[in-house]
């Protein structure tokens, strides 16, 4: 059975509700069958801003095993999302006692320490550091989403993980559309923890025109502000502990 844990990170809609009926639906689009339940949300514990406060609101739940669901029966819930707009459904991945509700909202309050120490597990390089000078980079892929690169060019106070190099420079993208939006920007004088990958040659044509060897800084939290030291230096201890660092 999957840990707290693991139910947490694969759900993208957890909350604690009420069932109030079988075989039915919130959702004028979506017919009343048999594997949906109605539950109503007594409190969101996982929640994409964009649904706004869920509280005592009618969800439309396809359940796995419906008939683990009786009305009346409060259940903590781990969903993903399937329908929105006049109503919302979604798609259930597992459903626990009411009783553990706390560890679920505790599991939910760890997990971006749990997705930093994954970054951080997968980098070739981790520096405290200072943008010294920001260059355009004219290679370009010509697909239609191009990541237009930008070179940061690093002073590197610190190597916190993986081999130092006589000079580091991690590309960004500037260009504005999926999939580069999340991606961090930076600026010259900018310090803080820098959390480097390889570029992924199978990921998009962008990446597969960087150079080998080429460092880059694609996800949010591939910036850490200076304050986060501490907290990065303790993970890094932990995936070392586990081996997982040279």
């Amino acid at each position: 059975m999957p840990s707290i844990l693991d139910l947490t990170r694969s759900s993208s809609l957890i909350f604690t509700g009420t069932v109030v009926q079988r075989g039915t639906s919130t959702v004028p689009t979506l017919s009343p069958q048999e594997n949906l339940v109605v539950v109503r949300v007594d409190r969101g514990l996982r929640v994409d801003p964009v649904l706004g406060d869920l509280h005592d609101k009618m969800i439309t739940v396809a359940a796995p095993a419906p008939e683990s669901l009786s009305p009346g029966q409060r259940a903590v819930f781990f969903t993903n999302s399937w329908i929105h707009g006049r109503g919302i459904a979604v798609r259930e991945v597992d459903h626990l006692d009411i009783g553990e509700e706390e560890n679920v909202a505790a599991a939910v309050a760890q997990l971006p320490q749990v997705y930093l120490m994954e970054r951080l597990r997968s980098a070739e390089l981790v520096v405290d550091a200072q943008v010294v000078q920001i260059s355009p980079v004219q290679k370009t892929s010509g697909e239609r989403n191009a990541a237009l690169w930008a070179a940061a060019h690093l002073q590197v106070e610190r190597v916190l993980r993986g081999q130092p190099r006589e000079s580091t420079v991690v590309y960004f993208p500037t260009a504005g559309r999926p999939p580069w939006t999340s991606a961090p920007r930076f600026k010259e004088q900018q310090r803080g923890i820098f959390i480097l990958h390889a570029p992924s040659r199978n990921a998009t044509l962008s990446e597969a025109t960087l150079d080998a060897g080429s460092l880059v800084a694609l996800d949010p939290a591939d910036f850490q502000p200076e304050s986060q030291l501490p907290e990065v230096e303790k993970l890094l201890a932990a995936i070392k502990q586990e081996g997982g660092i040279p």
